[in-house]
């Protein structure tokens, strides 16, 4: 039987024009839906198991209200004592629902370039931040 050249990748195939050796496409088309599904189920389960995990780590009560004071002193400062914008932007849950959580707790740690933003991060842990953020998205304890 003479050895014909497959047209997908070019190496020796027994059916000429046929990609005979190759999966078959419905088959590739199953498999690539059934990946699909176990990779959403496993990122729904690391999502929740990062959840319960932020959740493990928010700070203790002691914490809260000397990060409830910090807040109130320090971001007070430059946005207002009640927070609702000062020489810095207002830092209300209606000024902030646009914005995502992540880009607001850089901000917190690192400051922003060419403002007046300090960064937190020596006196701030990841955590903390992450804590701040959530409190300040549902409207800070007054």
């Amino acid at each position: 039987m003479r050895k014909h050249q497959c047209a997908t990748c070019a190496s020796p195939c027994a059916v000429p024009r046929r990609t005979a050796h190759h999966t078959d496409w419905k088959f590739g088309l199953a498999l690539g839906a059934a990946m699909s599904l176990v990779l959403a189920v496993a990122v729904t389960a690391l999502t929740a198991l990062m959840n319960q995990a932020m959740a493990a780590d928010a700070p203790g009560a002691e914490r809260q209200r000397e990060l409830t004071r910090f807040v109130r002193q320090e971001c007070g400062f430059c946005h207002g004592l009640r927070l609702t914008g000062g020489l810095g932007t207002p830092l209300t849950a209606s000024a902030l629902a646009d914005k995502p959580a992540e880009a607001l707790e850089a901000t917190i740690l690192h400051g922003r370039t060419g403002t007046a933003m300090p960064g937190w991060a020596p006196h701030l842990s990841e955590n903390d931040t992450r804590w701040i953020v959530s409190e300040l998205l549902k409207g800070f304890p007054e």
